[in-house]
């Protein structure tokens, strides 16, 4: 290396030394830092093993303890010499980097004066540096200290065909939880997620965005303590029960009309007393008077009291079990028949629970107009009472809505009344606890049950719905539009003369009404059944059919449909105001009911005064069954919602039970309900009772019993039902066939 250095000038021999003694003390410092950071992985390793070496893994094998925790890894024989060997690697290419980055430098600045040579040596710069830098360099720092030689390790072979691997099961220990913040969509998670979403979009950036505010300065008030001397006692109520008989509440009735008796008798004493003494001041006898008129007013209000009117609907209610328990036990399905008993034969019979009778005022009989279920709670029943046939020859002057709960059938939970017959009610499946009313004047109104005020939420008024037809069919409707999801779900009103009007609720106590369509006649031949047209000529009374009953669509929220007394079904959409989708001929005469199948949103019945039920499949203009047993009007039909192949419908004298799997030539089962006419009739949620209301204001509760049982796959027996009772018509079997599968997704149920 000096002699090297000899042929540079004094001036680049300093610099370039000074440039040595530099790039010997960077890469020191470097190579400390590597040892340093060597060390401290060394260190957090060595504590590590340190931590896991607390932890045991025993378990019991055969009555004994056995130790499972794994053993830790012994440390090589080569792991020294290979730290050695890295330390010194590195420091030997820090050496390098720093002699070469150096070397460049001083390289560009003395190139001229090298070039020509220094002392008739005309060897390069780069010679000479690479000359110092290789000479400079041991790649063998181990060679000095070299240890003894070791011997070579030689692994012994495995010598089995197997490996014999025991696994058992530890502890779970979890490390880590996550709550998922994504659903599915399509389900009832993600259906709410959904919901609260298009709610906080209405509140910030919607039509709620908009809200009143107030600003106002407020202080904080001195709290008032108390010290512990002066707090009482904490009261604590609880809900016991009493036993009261039937002596005790006999004795105290007897008691008090006996006290009632000798009060009215002392007091007939002192007005008009024996002997010819004269009678008691008219002061007296005016202070005795008023003392029973405040009486009477005390009682007056606690009659009026909420919390009175609830004690004695609760007294109702324990009375009532005594009478019904045996019809409520059955209505609420708490013995099931058993599968597997050999005793169970299927004679698809009803038995009667209960009745409801109301209180008929001045007489006026009236009959059973509508039925409807709560959704959410099926213990309540809502009935309304007017008109039902509009040829009847004796028109009530009144109605009634009684809101009925199964777990007092001797009294009404609320009661309605109105200056005309009530023709429809239907309640809300959004909102519970809303029903809407229809009367024979065309009025509407809205009601909450759970009010015990008994004051409507909005009225119809004229100006917005000027029909004056009877209301006969209210079905509710589901918001479409994510602009209002903070109102309250509208519903449609169908009118006796083929006029349907879309309610709205708002904050005003009128409903806001519009006209959304009218009917007009058909002529010609539409779709569905062939009616041979009369020769003669015939003028209509009116240009727009009569409107008997409406229906929506169980999928699409915007398509509903309006049966009439031509025997068509008007397909519709809220969408098109002055046109329909569609127009199916599906009875020769009126045609009363129209009822999707729960397994299907494209299989419906329908049931007319032709005395026919046909059963039909969107996309097929011809009825795929026709169940024909008595030679009435059917009033009434619907599907089973627990079982998919029974139908059950209803005419003015029987009930009658069909099974497509069985029979479709008669029914399986026939019963004579009342000595009145059958007006109109209800499945309960359950499915189990059928509720059949009659003209004299009587609605019986009717349990179906003997039944076979529901089949695992519904939808399946279903379709082969369908698809063996027509197997005899080639053409339909085939365009049903082309149609696929008519289902729901997954072929579950959904209630309609």
């Amino acid at each position: 290396m000096d002699a090297n250095l000899k042929s540079l000038s004094d001036v680049d021999r300093k610099t370039f030394k000074r440039s040595v003694m530099v790039a010997h003390d960077a890469s020191n410092t470097a190579l400390v830092a590597k040892k340093r950071e060597m060390h401290y992985y060394a260190a957090e390793v060595n504590a590590d093993i340190e931590y896991r070496s607390q932890f045991k893994v025993k378990e019991n094998v055969d009555g004994e303890e056995v130790d499972y925790t794994p053993n830790t890894l012994t440390e090589s024989q080569y792991t020294d010499k290979f730290m050695k060997f890295n330390l010194h690697l590195m420091h030997n290419i820090a050496t390098m980097q720093m002699y070469h980055t150096r070397g460049s430098m001083l390289r560009s600045k003395t190139r001229s004066s090298m070039r020509g040579g220094v002392g008739g040596n005309k060897q390069s710069m780069e010679e000479l540096i690479n000359g110092i830098l290789y000479e400079a360099i041991i790649f063998d720092p181990a060679g000095a200290h070299k240890d003894e030689e070791q011997p070579a390790h030689m692994p012994v072979p495995f010598k089995k065909s197997f490996v014999k691997v025991t696994i058992r099961k530890s502890e779970f220990i979890e490390l880590h939880s996550q709550i998922n913040s994504t659903v599915a969509k399509g389900t009832e998670q993600g259906n709410a997620v959904e919901a609260d979403n298009r709610l906080y979009d209405y509140l910030t950036v919607g039509k709620g965005k908009v809200r009143r505010r107030s600003d106002n300065d407020a202080q904080t008030e001195i709290v008032l303590t108390n010290s512990r001397a002066v707090n009482t006692i904490y009261v604590t109520h609880a809900t016991v029960g009493s036993y009261v008989s039937n002596f005790e509440m006999y004795d105290t009735l007897q008691g008090v009309v006996s006290k009632q008796t000798q009060m009215t008798q002392n007091m007939l004493s002192q007005s008009d007393p024996p002997g010819g003494t004269a009678p008691r001041s008219t002061i007296a006898l005016e202070e005795e008077i008023n003392e029973r008129n405040k009486v009477r007013s005390v009682t007056q209000q606690l009659f009026k009291h909420p919390v009175f009117k609830k004690a004695i609907l609760f007294i109702g209610r324990t009375l009532s079990s005594n009478f019904y328990n045996s019809g409520m036990q059955r209505f609420r399905n708490f013995q099931k028949p058993d599968r597997c008993s050999t005793e169970v034969q299927y004679k698809y019979s009803m038995k009667g629970l209960f009745r409801l009778m109301p209180s008929q005022v001045n007489d006026d009989r009236k009959a059973v107009s509508d039925i409807s279920f709560c959704y959410a709670n099926s213990d309540i029943v809502a009935i309304g009472y007017g008109l039902f046939s509009f040829s009847s020859q004796h028109v009530p002057s009144t109605g009634d809505v009684f809101v009925w709960s199964i777990k007092n059938p001797g009294e009404p939970e609320r009661a309605y009344y109105y200056k005309t017959p009530v023709t429809a009610l239907c309640f809300s499946p959004y909102l519970p606890s809303l029903i809407a009313i229809g009367m024979y004047d065309g009025c509407v109104e809205v009601r909450d049950v759970a009010d015990d005020t008994n004051m409507p939420i909005a009225v119809s008024q004229r100006s917005t719905s000027p029909g004056c037809s009877p209301v006969v069919a209210i079905r509710w409707l589901k918001q479409v539009g994510d602009d209002d999801a903070g109102e309250i779900d509208p519903f449609l009103s169908l009118s006796q003369d083929g006029s349907v009007t879309r309610f709205h609720l708002g904050k005003s106590p009128y409903l806001l009404g519009f006209t959304q369509m009218t009917l007009e006649r058909i002529e010609g031949h539409p779709e569905g059944i062939h009616v041979p047209i009369s020769p003669t000529m015939t003028v209509a009374a009116n240009r727009h059919p009569q409107g008997l009953s409406l229906t929506t669509h169980p999928v699409d929220n915007d398509i509903y449909y309006i049966l009439t007394d031509e025997g068509c079904i008007h397909k519709c959409s809220i969408n098109y105001q002055h046109q329909y989708l569609e127009v199916l001929k599906c009875h020769d005469g009126a045609v009363n009911i129209m009822e999707f199948s729960p397994w299907s949103p494209r299989l419906f019945l329908t049931c007319g005064n032709d005395w026919y039920v046909r059963i039909w499949v969107d996309g097929i203009t011809r009825p795929l069954i026709e169940l024909l047993d008595d030679f009435q009007p059917i009033h009434w039909a619907k599907w089973s919602p627990i079982n998919s192949t029974i139908i059950v419908s209803v005419n003015r004298n029987t009930c009658s039970i069909w099974d497509l799997r069985r029979n479709i030539l008669k029914p399986m089962g026939k019963h004579d309900m009342d000595a009145s006419y059958n007006t109109i009739a209800q499945f309960s949620n359950s499915g189990t009772v059928l509720v059949v209301g009659n003209e004299r204001g009587n609605v019986l509760f009717e349990a179906l019993n003997d039944m076979p049982f529901a089949p695992h796959f519904q939808y399946d027996e279903m379709e082969k039902a369908i698809y063996r009772a027509i197997g005899n018509d080639q053409e339909l079997f085939i365009e049903l066939k082309s149609i696929g599968f008519f289902g729901y997704p997954n072929k579950k149920a959904v209630r309609t």
